[in-house]
């Protein structure tokens, strides 16, 4: 008896889930964070206008670092039953403004390049503050001491080596020139 129980609690909970009774089927692969959220993030992208929700998450790479770090996509509106001729609307800071003023056709350059036709035809800027992102200074070698350069040789070897040991004896040198600073 409880075991016909236990067998129609679980039928139940699988038809809860979803399922006929079957357990999920797992592939035994490792999905890449970018590619299922982007199937969440691209309809709340969607919904702003954009249909191709990289314009905002490569929005660095479209316009280059420097315009990136002073401006963000915030919509992007076709004429109605149109697909072409868009407006990208852009936050940035009011500072900032005349600079992207200047840099107008550039962008819309730039964003229709990406896109691979002529969806932009023009900007309209929206003045707001913009998240602070914070810019990491990249890591400098310091020389290293003999004690350290003896432990590195130790570990990944000395002489002529292969392109991943050089690699790793790179790697190993920016962290053992910034143990020093955290002592």
């Amino acid at each position: 008896m409880a075991s016909k129980a236990n067998k129609t609690g679980l039928a139940t909970r699988a038809a809860a889930k979803g399922g006929a009774g079957k357990p999920a089927v797992r592939r035994g692969r490792v999905a890449k964070v970018s590619r299922a959220a982007s199937s969440l993030v691209s309809k709340a992208i969607r919904a702003k206008g954009f249909a191709e929700a990289e314009v905002v998450t490569r929005w660095g790479q479209i316009v280059g670092p420097d315009l990136a770090r002073a401006t963000v996509p915030v919509r992007l509106q076709f004429p109605r039953g149109e697909r072409v001729g868009a407006t990208l609307y852009v936050r940035t800071e009011s500072a900032f403004a005349p600079i992207l003023q200047q840099r107008t056709h550039h962008v819309i350059e730039l964003v229709n390049r990406y896109l691979g036709y002529a969806a932009v035809a023009r900007i309209e800027m929206k003045h707001g503050p913009l998240m602070k992102v914070e810019m990491r200074q990249p890591l400098e070698k310091q020389p290293l001491k003999m004690a350290q350069k003896e432990q590195l040789n130790g570990l990944v070897g000395d002489g002529e080596l292969s392109p991943l040991k050089l690699a790793l004896k790179s790697l190993g040198e920016y962290v053992l020139s910034g143990s020093d600073e955290k002592k």
